[in-house]
């Protein structure tokens, strides 16, 4: 429950090549039995979730049930945590979290981890792609990405 300070071992889940799991002396900062955060006029569930602060550190961990990208900031906000408040934030999304982001984020960094889903698509091995497309190629509607 709250308050209590115990080893956990988290994250790791989705496949070998996307790391090892962390472990870590955490303390648990908040837990909820329905977390959510907004996607436009919809709610997102996550289902069970906690907000843990690993120990010795200001790092503040979201770790949700239902596996979803983030949207909005509020999935910070909904669990106690002022995401205004921090240096850093750390979104795991591919770009579903620019549009609300954006506005409260002095500067936006992209971070390709490599895997599980390579944020570069001049590395993605489509097996069905049948056509020429952007960044493979500067311009894919000319006559010569034919």
């Amino acid at each position: 429950g709250e308050g209590a300070v115990i080893m956990l071992r988290f994250g790791g889940k989705s496949c070998a090549p996307a790391g090892e799991p962390i472990d870590a002396l955490v303390e648990v900062v908040k837990v909820v039995e329905e977390g959510w955060q907004s996607f436009g006029a919809s709610r997102v569930t996550l289902g069970p979730a906690a907000v843990v602060r690993i120990v010795g550190t200001e790092i503040d961990v979201i770790l949700n049930t239902n596996r979803t990208q983030t949207f909005e900031p509020d999935i910070f906000s909904n669990l106690g945590v002022d995401p205004s408040a921090k240096d850093l934030l750390l979104i795991k999304s591919t770009n579903h979290f620019f549009a609300g982001f954006a506005p409260i984020a002095a500067e936006i960094l992209y971070l390709d981890a490599g895997a599980p889903y390579p944020s570069d698509p001049r590395r993605t091995d489509y097996r069905k792609l049948d056509r020429p497309i952007w960044p493979r190629v500067d311009d894919p509607w000319s006559a010569q990405a034919e």
